[in-house]
């Protein structure tokens, strides 16, 4: 599904950053139609809303959002990764979304670093609904703060890795929720 990770800084900075990825495959399983599913899954802004820790979605083209996500490294410091990314549709079968680098000039302050965002959902369905497998895959290079220059590089890419996997867990468990709660709200409006 993902294509090669470029990281965003160059070998010069490469000592003060940390290269991170992680990934993660949920299967949800929704009471009601694989078409009702999709259209819900179709509205990209809103389903990547319900992200935890996502500051905005931002629709900058057709098929085009950012997606902005907030976090700290748990020393204090707050810092924002955004992925810009493109959205694919095979109807009632397949939504992927891929990273882009065509998104507008980044109009954020502070701490803030690019990433590289894959997803699909596959649509499927079942006797009593609709399953979809969702598969994401984040990947991104984080500048270390000058604070931090003092600890080896080993030591913060390890740290940089138990944040990654914890903050993928988090992630995931935090949207399969809200999805479920949101869709099944959705449908009931329909």
């Amino acid at each position: 599904m993902s294509a090669p990770y470029t990281p965003s800084v160059t070998n010069e900075e490469q000592r003060r950053a940390v290269d991170l990825s992680g990934a993660a495959v949920h299967l949800f399983r929704f009471r009601g139609p694989l078409d009702l599913a999709y259209e819900y899954f179709c509205d990209v802004p809103a389903v990547f809303s319900l992200l935890p820790d996502v500051i905005d979605v931002l629709t900058y083209g057709p098929n085009r959002y950012r997606l902005i996500v907030g976090a700290t490294d748990g020393h204090g410091h707050a810092m924002a990764g955004y992925f810009d990314v493109a959205a694919a549709f095979e109807p009632h079968r397949l939504i992927r979304i891929m990273p882009v680098d065509d998104g507008p000039p980044i109009d954020l302050s502070g701490f803030v670093f690019p990433g590289q965002l894959f997803a699909e959902a596959v649509f499927y369905p079942h006797a009593h609904g609709t399953d979809v497998e969702y598969t994401v895959e984040l990947a991104m290079t984080i500048p270390v703060p000058k604070v931090l220059w003092f600890m080896p590089g080993s030591v913060l890419q390890a740290i940089g890795e138990r944040a990654m996997e914890h903050k993928m867990n988090h992630m995931i468990s935090g949207f399969s929720r809200a999805v479920d709660i949101d869709f099944h709200a959705w449908i009931g409006n329909e």
